[in-house]
């Protein structure tokens, strides 16, 4: 197929000076100070009460991370077993929400049972 010219002469000659709209000027407000400094102590309020829950969640966490590198130290050995998907799935769904790896997981539940 050959390429279809345009004519755009009449077009260009129509609009030889596009006219822009008027410019209006920025307005500066005046801020007030107390204000915006009530509103930092309130965001950074906030970032303390999510650092204190972090810490505190950590603090709750330690004992168990404590005994996964205890783990770490000894002689690993590989265990392997099938799991019906279903199964899989929840454990990875409990996994998640607890915000460890599946292995770390598993880990747990069996060191609750067997200790």
């Amino acid at each position: 197929m050959a390429k279809k010219s345009f004519n755009i002469s009449s077009t260009l000659s129509k609009n030889k000076e596009p006219q822009l709209a008027a410019k209006i000027p920025l307005q500066k407000k005046a801020k007030d100070t107390k204000d915006v400094a009530n509103k930092v102590a309130i965001i950074h309020k906030e970032e303390e009460s999510e650092q204190k829950a972090k810490l505190k969640k950590e603090i709750v966490e330690k004992p168990v991370k404590a005994k996964a590198e205890r783990k770490k130290t000894a002689k690993l050995v590989r265990l392997t077993i099938d799991t019906p998907e279903s199964m899989h799935r929840k454990l990875k769904i409990k996994a998640i929400e607890k915000g460890v790896s599946m292995r770390d997981y598993i880990l747990q539940l069996l060191e609750k049972e067997l200790y």
